[in-house]
């Protein structure tokens, strides 16, 4: 009977440390929107990457990875200035694992979009990201982040 607890509490502690490897979700997002005067914001999209994950840049390349992708349908009471707009320059290089030359993004990178408020009372930021995370040895399936977020008030300072 010691044997088989014994056992099991191995096989359990192997498992435990194995999952701890990895993370469970190596990419995860935080989007936050804020008012920058009485009428007009800015929504800012984070993407939040494990030690040695990336993602991809907003180009397609044939036989390559899914570009990132943002999708704002479903937002309300807002009409949007411009288009999406990256921190950071990606990352410029020939990838081994898809054989071709790829943008990514890797470290601290965040994604605005300026927009207007129509109807204060409606004012909602929502929609989605598509991307793929990849690190040295493996990538994720292609992920889709719905958000939804209302306009934090503008504060004069």
């Amino acid at each position: 009977m010691k044997r088989i607890l014994s056992l099991t509490i191995l096989i359990a502690g192997i498992l435990f440390a194995a999952a701890a490897q990895e993370p469970e979700k190596p990419v995860s997002w935080r989007v936050t929107a804020k008012m920058t005067s009485p009428t007009e914001g800015v929504v800012t999209l984070r993407p939040v990457c494990g030690e040695g994950w990336h993602i991809y840049g907003t180009e397609e390349v044939k036989n390559g990875p899914i570009p990132t992708s943002f999708s704002f349908e479903g937002s309300q009471g807002v009409e949007y200035l411009g288009g999406v707009r990256p921190s950071v320059a990606p990352v410029r290089k020939y990838q081994e694992m898809f054989g071709t030359e790829l943008t990514y993004w890797e470290g601290a990178v965040s994604f605005t979009r300026k927009f207007k408020v129509t109807d204060a009372a409606k004012a909602k930021i929502a929609g989605t990201v598509r991307y793929m995370g990849c690190n040295d040895t493996r990538c994720m399936p292609p992920q889709t982040h719905s958000f939804s977020v209302a306009p934090k008030p503008f504060k004069k300072k």
